[in-house]
């Protein structure tokens, strides 16, 4: 279990890794700040793959985690997520503004209404991000901190994405 030190921890390191100017602009969410396998977040990621495994009843593998501070203003589109995202969790660390910002999560693929998600501080999200659409309306709070975790199936079509890893433009 991830505690509430825990994600006061997580949330302080993305703080952190911005003030120290570490975050990146990703194409996704050009005007928010984003940053790929932050240590103590890895760390958290691999300490979830056999609990998960356990709970979910499948051998996984982790791929990589995410994180991302939204600034306001910022959309995410629908989208579907690429490979490495077979099983994944998003987790609100933080937020500054009137009341979390939520996600919208489609059925399928194709589903453009969806059904809107409040995901509260330190609670978790799972969901098989290459297959639902998801996306977010425009953010109008100060600031919001969300972890994004993903797994593979060890036994599953995209095994070759384990423990994946990207180019990533230097900070």
């Amino acid at each position: 279990a991830i505690t509430l030190p825990d994600v006061n921890l997580l949330n302080n390191e993305i703080h952190s890794l911005s003030m120290s100017g570490k975050g990146v602009s990703d194409h996704q969410c050009p005007i928010s700040e984003s940053f790929y396998n932050p240590p103590k977040c890895k760390q958290i990621l691999q300490n979830m793959v056999e609990p998960l495994s356990k709970l979910l009843g499948i051998d996984l593998d982790f791929a990589y985690c995410y994180a991302r501070l939204y600034l306001p203003g910022e959309v995410l589109e629908p989208h579907t997520d690429r490979e490495s995202c077979e099983i994944s969790a998003t987790m609100t660390l933080g937020y500054h503004g009137n009341m979390v910002w939520p996600i919208y999560m489609g059925e399928h693929s194709e589903d453009t209404k969806g059904h809107k998600v409040n995901i509260g501080i330190g609670d978790m999200l799972m969901y098989h991000g290459k297959e639902l659409r998801h996306w977010r309306d425009p953010f109008n709070g100060v600031w919001q901190t969300q972890l994004f975790l993903h797994f593979i199936d060890r036994n599953g079509p995209y095994a070759e994405h384990a423990q994946d890893k990207i180019e990533v433009p230097p900070t």
